[in-house]
């Protein structure tokens, strides 16, 4: 009996060794979010980190993802949905699986479920497909959920496992306005109203505007505010906070603000281009950028317009802490 013990021991062995490697085996299919020590399949992988502090934030901001499928050719072949438990359960890759071997491109979307944006042309080619305000008309009153865009030119797709990067960028931007009177408080919320215009309500599966149809924007809120201003101590004005798709550099995007019983406007400007007056655009990397990319890049605008008395003059104009004094061309 003793003599049988060591050959009892080793096939005991082996049999606890065949069976951690299944384990092993089927843990790839079982835990689906251990895609780093599990190498199988085709995977996306989504990050933002084309934001102003160019840092990975896509675990933060992006919940969900619809993926579009296109062949080499742009014609459609299907949609991937995608939830943020699934998103995080797998590290924010998107498993592709179901395909036929060949070359794909594909379009990621982040935020199109919500229902101020409509989705047309989304089963024909990738030239067709839109995405736009949902609401009728030309106005756009509401707080946007926030929306993003990735895309993946023409890869090949076969059984070998693969992972592919997908930069995300933000198509929806916020700004905070203030507008004060700095001889008095002649602007409150009961006697002024802006507005910002642009061209954007839609864009296609490259992210580009794609309709001329002019928007207006209106706040979402509008209140009545007091700060104490370093350079004019304690100030009185308007606040009205606006929510608008993606800006463009070469498309015109206009703030207007309105007095009460005025026809025209105190105040009728080209944001973009003002934007582009405050000096060096940067991210926090501290390399200059050109404008398109610091407005892809920076999601939230904050505004101060300080006029003279009467409305008559525009002494000074700040983006985000950035200072634009009137020195005679500051344009109303």
């Amino acid at each position: 009996m003793d003599s049988k013990r060591p050959y009892q021991y080793r096939a005991l062995r082996r049999i606890a060794t065949l069976l951690l490697v299944a384990l092993t085996l089927a843990s790839c299919t079982w835990v689906k979010d251990d895609t780093e020590e599990c190498r199988y399949g085709f995977w996306l992988q989504l990050h933002y980190t084309y934001n102003i502090l160019d840092v990975e934030a896509a675990p933060e901001y992006i919940n969900d993802a619809f993926v579009y499928v296109y062949d080499a050719d742009g014609n459609y072949v299907r949609r991937i949905d995608v939830t943020r438990a699934q998103l995080t359960a797998n590290n924010h890759r998107v498993r592709v699986e179901g395909l036929d071997e060949g070359d794909y491109q594909f379009v990621v979307w982040s935020g199109i479920g919500n229902s101020p944006y409509a989705v047309t042309e989304d089963t024909k080619t990738i030239s067709d497909f839109r995405v736009q305000l949902a609401a009728t008309g030309s106005t756009a009153s509401t707080q946007l959920p926030d929306l993003y865009f990735g895309a993946l030119p023409t890869v090949h797709y076969d059984s070998r496992y693969a992972v592919y990067d997908v930069s995300m960028m933000k198509d929806t931007n916020q700004l905070s306005c203030l507008a004060v009177s700095l001889a008095d408080d002649s602007l409150t919320p009961d006697n002024c109203s802006l507005t910002m215009t642009a061209s954007n309500s839609a864009m296609d599966a490259r992210n580009r505007l794609s309709s001329p149809l002019t928007v207006e924007y209106t706040p979402f809120q509008q209140k009545a505010v007091t700060i104490d201003d370093p350079d004019y101590g304690e100030l009185h004005g308007v606040q009205f906070s606006i929510k608008t798709l993606r800006l463009m550099a070469d498309s015109d995007c206009r703030l207007l603000l309105h007095k009460k019983g005025q026809d025209e406007p105190v105040l009728n400007i080209s944001l973009p281009e003002y934007i582009a007056l405050i000096g060096s655009l940067y991210t926090n990397l501290g390399r200059e950028v050109g404008l398109q990319e610091y407005l892809d890049r920076q999601d939230f605008y904050t505004v101060v317009l300080l006029f003279s008395e009467g409305l008559d003059q525009l002494l000074q104009l700040r983006v985000n802490s950035w200072r634009v004094r009137a020195y005679n061309h500051l344009k109303l």
